[in-house]
């Protein structure tokens, strides 16, 4: 069964990954304007507007949404408590992975809830050019996507280097949550040094 559970998660993985990269492939000619200005007349402009105004109740469906399924996630889980006592062996072991797989559901439908209605709605807003993606802030992305990929690799660089001398697996994760923050540190400087023009 052991392996069996492998070869599927496997498949899965791999349909996946074809996902990701064929969404990436059609998405990639509009990624420029995350980073540049729209140039779009005053009768496109009011129609995105009104495009936007129709898809807010749906958005903010969708998020509440996203946000209780996240939130009663974790109660397959804590329901499983409750059987510890009643329940051993394959018989506990077979509830435990039913409400995993449970939980598991409960979460993927609810990032999808967040990540369709997102995408959605930054879509509105880098072609009117509000929220996040206000000219100077573009701007500000443009700046710190130029270095993103080699701070990244830096990290990386620091991470399996650290590891590997001093064969400190066990704690040198906490590289990863230092390159977060520290990133987010560089973006706020680079938002103050150009007027705000970076994401807040």
């Amino acid at each position: 069964m052991t392996v069996l559970g492998v070869i599927i998660l496997l498949i899965i993985v791999a349909i996946g990954v074809a996902f990701f990269i064929a969404a990436d492939r059609q998405t990639k000619i509009y990624e420029e304007l995350e980073y540049e200005e729209c140039q779009l007349n005053e009768a496109k402009l009011t129609e995105i507007k009104q495009k936007k105004a129709q898809y807010t109740k749906s958005y903010t469906a969708m998020t509440i949404t996203a946000t209780v399924l996240c939130i009663i996630s974790a109660i397959p889980l804590l329901c499983g408590v409750f059987f510890t006592q009643l329940l051993n062996g394959s018989q506990l072991d077979q509830l435990m992975t039913g409400l995993v797989a449970g939980t598991l559901i409960l979460i993927a439908i609810g990032v999808f809830f967040f990540v369709k209605s997102n995408i959605i709605m930054d879509s509105y807003n880098i072609l009117l050019q509000t929220d996040d993606y206000t000219p100077k802030k573009k701007l500000g992305r443009k700046i710190m996507n130029k270095y993103a990929t080699l701070y990244w690799l830096i990290a990386v660089l620091l991470y399996l280097g650290y590891s590997f001398i001093t064969n400190d697996w066990e704690r040198s994760w906490i590289i990863w949550p230092i390159a977060g923050i520290l990133y987010g540190i560089i973006e706020k400087i680079i938002s103050l040094c150009h007027n705000d023009i970076a994401a807040e």
